[in-house]
């Protein structure tokens, strides 16, 4: 050796492989784990249509309920739990005995996580208040002729996909 050369032994080529090799076999490992895609989601708003005519003049209000599920959804519940569901409610007054009007339902909050081709479920719901507060599901057999209605509200429910 004269000093100004680099001498290359078969060693180090043995280590250079091995080397690239354990990077190699790193790389495929981490192609063949699922790849989980978070998004930010915007905003999910529904259209609740109220055509309530003959209520009780008992009655001072309507809660319109509504919650939508997805396996793709993530959101945090009051427990500070991860849940696959957000619920929101909105409040309309009724006026001699009457509600006729379209309820924005609106939910937000909440992320996505690989949402393509999931399916997202929602239901909605009503109940009616008085003016005291008291509140009760409406149905065609109420004990409370405030809430008895024939034909009772079924819940709208529908499915989409993301």
């Amino acid at each position: 050796m004269d000093g100004c050369r680099t001498v290359v032994t078969t060693e180090d080529i043995d280590m250079v492989s091995r080397f690239s090799v354990a990077i190699l076999a790193g790389c495929l490992l981490a192609v063949q784990a699922p790849l989980v895609a978070q998004y930010p989601a915007g905003d999910v708003t529904l259209k609740v249509p109220l055509n309530f005519t003959k209520l009780s003049t008992e009655l001072a209000r309507i809660k319109v309920s509504c919650r939508l599920q997805s396996l793709a959804l993530i959101a945090v519940d009051l427990q500070g739990q991860e849940t696959h569901g957000v619920a929101t409610s909105i409040d309309v007054p009724v006026s001699n005995g009457q509600a006729v009007t379209t309820v924005t339902v609106v939910f937000s909050n909440f992320s996505l996580t690989n949402p393509a081709g999931v399916t997202a479920n929602y239901q909605c719901s009503v109940m009616g208040f008085d003016r005291t507060g008291s509140g009760s599901s409406f149905s065609e057999t109420s004990a409370d002729p405030k809430y008895r209605l024939t034909p009772a509200p079924a819940p709208l429910t529908g499915t989409f996909t993301w």
